[in-house]
C-alpha cells in the first residue's frame, strides 16, 4: 500500500474540498448570500493550494470587489459586496486588542 506524505495529503483533501466548493458555488449561483461564503471558502483552498488566487476591485464598477482563482484549464471571477460598514480608523494594536477580548469574551 502506497503512503501519502503529509502534505500530499493535505493537498488531496483541499484540491477536493476546492472542488465541492466549485460545484456548490454553481448549485448557488443564484441564491447570492449562500453563494458570497462558498466564494470565500474556495479563495482560501485555492489560495492555501499555492494557486494564483485574491481579490481585485473591479475597474469598471469599483463598488465591487471580485475574487479571482487561477484553475488549471483557466480563470474564474465572482463579484462581491463591499464591506457595509467603512474604516473606523482603528489600527494594529487597536484591532489586536479587539480580537484577543472577543476571543477570551466569546461564548460558542
Amino acid at each position: 500500500m502506497l503512503t501519502l506524505a503529509p502534505e500530499q495529503k493535505r493537498n488531496e483533501m483541499y484540491t477536493d474540498v476546492l472542488k465541492k466548493t466549485l460545484k456548490e458555488i454553481e448549485k448557488y449561483d443564484l441564491d447570492i448570500p449562500v453563494r458570497y461564503g462558498l466564494v470565500l471558502r474556495a479563495l482560501l483552498f485555492a489560495h492555501d493550494l499555492g494557486m494564483h488566487a485574491g481579490i481585485r476591485i473591479d475597474e469598471n464598477d469599483p463598488t465591487w470587489p471580485v475574487v479571482y482563482i487561477e484553475l488549471p484549464t483557466g480563470q474564474v471571477s465572482w463579484h462581491l459586496p463591499q464591506h457595509v460598514d467603512i474604516w473606523d480608523g482603528h489600527d494594529t494594536d487597536i484591532k489586536y486588542q479587539r480580537i484577543n477580548e472577543w476571543v477570551k469574551n466569546s461564548k460558542v
